[in-house]
């Protein structure tokens, strides 16, 4: 009974930044570490850092969070590998935070637009607003002096 499929999927609005906002229909069958693939993947980012969803909408609550297993060990934490999206009871107009990348602290806000009573097998892109943001800008490292170097070769 527990590998039962459960014939739905949600419409999820998926904003990065102002201007910038996906909607994604995906399974409610799927995982939250998929969830993360599948956000990551419609804003062209590369999932090369921890994560974790916040379904009370709040970073760094404690209340009702989901963090991805190599971060946290921990048994006292959800993983995100081991909870589908049916398991968490969203229905529409609810708001949750995918949280990725702890250094540079991505947010990205998630909206249950609907659920539709029609499972699917692949994820899709409804609706992209925006360029998405560069994951990895061109930061400035003038700070770094050549010269310096050469003082430490001598």
């Amino acid at each position: 009974m527990a590998n039962k499929r459960i014939k739905q999927s949600a419409v999820l609005s998926i904003s990065a930044e102002k201007g910038c906002y996906r909607h994604i229909q995906v399974s409610v069958n799927e995982t939250l570490e998929t969830l993360a693939d599948i956000i990551l993947w419609a804003f062209d980012f590369s999932n090369d850092h921890a994560h974790a969803f916040f379904i009370d909408n709040k970073a760094w609550s404690d209340t009702d969070c989901y963090y991805m297993a190599e971060v946290d060990e921990n048994e006292e934490y959800r993983h995100t590998c081991d909870y589908k999206l049916h398991q968490l009871g969203l229905q529409k107009n609810d708001k949750f935070l995918f949280l990725f990348d702890f250094g540079d602290d991505w947010h990205f806000q998630c909206k249950v637009l609907r659920v539709i009573d029609e499972d699917i097998k692949d994820a899709e892109i409804l609706k992209s607003v925006g360029e998405s943001p560069e994951q990895y800008p061109d930061y400035d490292f003038d700070y770094y002096d050549e010269d310096e170097d050469d003082e430490y070769d001598e």
